[in-house]
């Protein structure tokens, strides 16, 4: 596997950051690497998840039915991963997961001690690096059958048929990617807040990637930084 050019892609990430001014933050593991690379331009900050909380969702109702979702549950995951429906991740919250709050055993038992549920999902926090964690149990089995390999194939399987509409961030200028993207104004003052968390398969330089950035002046702006950094990683390995 090439070794990643460390310095070359910190400074690419960097400069993209220089250009848009506003806060934001990006981490990057190949899948058969366990060196995490991350880059920020505002340290200690953490991010309010927006819809990219979904998959977090998606991994806990799993673990709790040991993969076996009924129709009902399976329709709910569909539209909250291919469409974002903020209904259906709202219902399996609190119909199958006990709660806004239940999201926090998730994020104990992968080591994401930097993400902390919240009273709506939407406003979990969190930063990139804990979010690879969840990206390598999916994608990378790690830490082994957390979920089983069925579990993990559907979660796939649903980052990888997003609504049209939904297919920008880390997917830019790729054929094949896995994906959830999150958007929505911040809770303090309006500003977006535009993140996009998945994986690229790249051949032997395939990675998990997640991208957070806040207080973008519209939800078009935010789209661009969080595809200039992709752009920016793809090009710098």
């Amino acid at each position: 596997m090439k070794k990643l050019d460390k310095e070359k892609l910190t400074t690419a990430w960097q400069r993209v950051m220089a250009k848009y001014g506003n806060q934001a933050a990006v981490a990057i593991q190949f899948v058969n690497d366990d060196e995490v690379l991350a880059t920020t331009n505002a340290p200690s900050f953490r991010y309010e998840t927006a819809s990219t909380v979904k998959v977090a969702v998606l991994a806990l109702l799993l673990k709790k039915t040991g993969g076996q979702l009924n129709a009902t549950q399976r329709e709910l995951t569909e539209r909250m991963i291919r469409y974002s429906d903020n209904d259906a991740t709202t219902t399996i919250l609190e119909n199958y997961l006990g709660g806004m709050l239940s999201l926090q055993s998730l994020y104990q038992d992968l080591g994401m001690d930097s993400t902390t549920a919240s009273s709506w999902w939407g406003t979990t926090l969190t930063v990139p690096s804990d979010q690879l964690k969840l990206l390598r149990m999916i994608y990378c089995n790690s830490p082994a059958n957390y979920l089983s390999d069925s579990s993990r194939a559907y979660i796939k399987k649903l980052m990888g048929e997003v609504a049209i509409s939904q297919q920008w961030g880390i997917s830019t200028g790729k054929s094949e990617y896995y994906l959830k993207n999150g958007w929505r104004p911040a809770s303090d003052n309006g500003k977006w807040e535009v993140h996009s968390i998945g994986y690229v398969p790249n051949g032997q330089e395939s990675y998990i990637i997640a991208i957070y950035t806040r207080n973008n002046r519209n939800y078009a702006s935010g789209v661009s930084l969080v595809e200039d950094l992709a752009r920016a990683t793809q090009n710098s390995i």
